[in-house]
This record gives C-alpha cells, structure tokens and sequence, in this order.
C-alpha cells in the first residue's frame, strides 16, 4: 500500500524557495552554456551533439520562464498547448526563453474541443498531431492547414503517429462497457487494430465503476516489442497488451492513482504521472513494483512565484498530467498552470507558468468554473543533431 503522503496543505506550509527570474540577459550566454551542458551530460558511449543556434521569437504576454539554468537543461524548444483565452485555444512552440515561435489558433469549429485535455506531438514531418477530446485527431501543417483528420467523438486525451503510418489513439472519452479502449487507424480511416477492456475488466472491482466513462483510457504507447502499452485511468493501473489483443500483464497495481501519460523507458521501467495527493512523478520497475525515482513538485517553491498567495494557488497547483524524460536524463513535467524540467537530483532548472494567474486562479475555483485555462501536455523539441 502506497502512502498518499501529506496534503497539499501540509506541502504549501513548509519549503520555501524562490523561483529564479530569468532576464534577457541570460539570452547571450544561453547557447554557450548550453552547449557545453549538452555535451557534459551524454553518456560516455552517445555521440556528442551538435547544438543548433535558438530560434528566437515572439515575446507574448500570456506566459513568462522563471527559471532558467541553461547549463542543465535539455536545449530544444517546447510544444503545448495554451488555453489562457478560453475564445481563442491554440497550440504554440515557445523556446528556452519563453518566446513563441510558432502558433496554431484553433479553427473556429475546433475550440470547443480542448476538455478535458489536448495531447500534441511534432511529427517528423514538421507538421503537429493534435487532439481534440470529444472531437477528433487532426494533423496541421507549419503553415496552420489541416492536412489530415480522423473524427472520432470518444477519442480522449492521446494520440501518436506510428512508424507505418497508422495513428494509435486513446478511446476514452465517455467510453462504455462495449466500446475498445484503444484503436489503431490507418490514413484512409481504417480501423486495423482495437482493445477491449471487457475481456478481462468485465468483472469486480471494475465493471461498475464509472468516471468520465468506465475505463476512461488516457494514454496509449506502441512498445519497440510490438505490445501496446494502456492507461485505463479508472483501473488504476496500466496494461501491457500484444498484437492481438491478448493481455500480456498489468502494471502498477497498488502503486498507481489515476495514472497519466506512462512512457517506457529504455531501462525496461516506466515513467508516469501518479496523481497520488500531492502528484508526482513516478519511475518504477514493472517487473517489481520497486520505486526507482519519485518527484513531488515543490508546490510551496513554485506557489512562491505566482502573483496570487498561496491559499488561493492550492486549487490551481494541480493536476500533474504529463510527465516526459529528456535524452540528458531530465525530466519535463506539465502541470495545471506550469511546465518544469527537472533534474536526476530534482533541481527545477526551467520553469514555464503563465504570467496572470489570478485569471488561471479564478477560472479553476468558485461556481462560474470557466473551461480549463490549464496546460496538459507538453513535448520539448530537441535542437541538437
């Protein structure tokens, strides 16, 4: 039995700390730190990098880094979407700085479709997959064109473009007992694999639950071994499934409280968001449940440095729904109003929040609780070759 630890509460009243302000600065020598970070932290068998000059871009008002540590981040630029006007939702690139280089505003039959959670990924095509919970998966070009769609109005919150081609995509917006948890398509549409929760879930304690639908699945991931790894949140766990559907194992059972976004790691473990009270970021051995690495967010650190005080940040502090490891072993987690990169020895060394967030405060509590302001999910876009 997994300790929930102590309450939000309890983490706001003790460590402190204080966010370090990023100035501009800090932009001049950001590549040369950088670079030589980058080399300092690839394993002595990895080929040294080759770090690309930043792409510089547009201050916005919306959001502000306020902290930087170019000697131990992962250089790249970080891919999200942003929901701080509830009328205009778009997706947008930001560098180390905070500056947006790119932007996509949502077209005007998508914006309502950003609840409970928009999963993003650059596609190694330059294009961004994007999803629309509720809605759909569409494609959308550089230049902000929708070049490809699948509308599917129980896709939830994930969704990758496989190496053939095909999209795997999290089937659990609302889902039923009946319905697949996962589905597989190819680009005409075709639906070429599915998984069923009820062939091995349709039993106690599973069938009767019920929670933005029965399994809620919110993330899938195609392993290098062919399997398919799931995320009924509901379940609290996740399943290892094979090709044809057959359940290879479950994961994290004991351990896991909503589970988001879990990545197997190259180690053989796995990374996920474990929404335990206070949420973490979990990395566990599947094959023993044995915790190799956890990171609580240090909520009092980073309440510190929003302009609201720290009572009125308890509702916004979480959800922790994204967690992601960086090739220097870092960490990116997105959280409800911030995105951190921290280190092996849990050092934020960036910090990405928005800049108002009285406006994020206000719109997450009270009764006239306003669509989500909050990020999701994030992915840092490497600049190195």
């Amino acid at each position: 039995m997994v300790s929930c630890g102590p309450s939000l509460e309890e983490e706001l009243a003790t460590a402190p700390a204080a966010a370090v302000e990023v100035t501009e600065e800090l932009a001049a020598a950001a590549q040369k730190a950088a670079g030589a970070a980058v080399t300092a932290a690839q394993p002595t068998n990895a080929p040294t990098p080759i770090l690309q000059p930043m792409v510089r871009g547009q201050k916005d008002s919306a959001i502000e880094v306020t902290v930087y540590n170019a000697e131990k981040v992962w250089p790249g630029t970080t891919l999200l979407s942003d929901h701080h006007d509830v009328g205009g939702p778009r997706v947008i690139e930001v560098n180390m700085l905070g500056e947006v280089t790119w932007q996509y505003v949502l077209a005007e039959d998508f914006k309502q479709y950003t609840n409970p959670g928009q999963d993003v990924e650059r596609l190694a095509n330059g294009n961004t997959l994007l999803v629309l919970p509720g809605k759909g998966i569409v494609e959308v070009s550089s230049e902000g064109d929708v070049v490809w769609s699948h509308m599917d109005e129980k896709v939830s919150h994930d969704a990758d473009r496989l190496a053939n081609g095909n999209t795997l995509y999290a089937f659990g917006n609302n889902d039923g007992l009946e319905d697949a948890q996962a589905k597989e398509v190819t680009p005409d549409g075709e639906i070429v694999w599915q998984w069923y929760a009820k062939d091995y879930f349709n039993k106690e304690p599973y069938v009767n639950l019920s929670r933005n639908g029965w399994a809620h699945t919110n993330a899938v991931e195609r392993l290098e071994n062919g399997n398919t790894l799931i995320s009924p949140r509901n379940f609290d766990l996740l399943v290892e499934v094979d090709s044809e559907g057959s359940l290879v194992r479950t994961l994290g059972e004991g351990m896991l409280v909503d589970a988001h976004d879990p990545e197997f790691l190259s180690t053989g473990n796995i990374l996920v968001s474990n929404q335990i009270k206070p949420h973490e970021a979990l990395e566990f051995d599947p094959d023993t449940n044995k915790i190799v690495w956890r990171f609580v967010p240090p909520y009092p650190q980073i309440a510190n440095s929003f302009s609201v005080s720290f009572a009125d940040a308890i509702p916004v502090m979480m959800p922790i729904r994204d967690v992601d490891r960086l090739p220097n072993g870092n960490v990116l987690i997105t959280g409800y109003p911030f995105i951190i990169e921290v280190t092996r020895e849990r050092e934020i060394v960036w910090q990405l929040q928005y800049a108002d967030m009285e406006s994020v405060v206000e719109g997450r509590s009270g009764s006239n609780k306003t669509p989500s302001k909050g990020f999701y999910k994030a992915q840092r876009i490497s600049v190195t070759e």
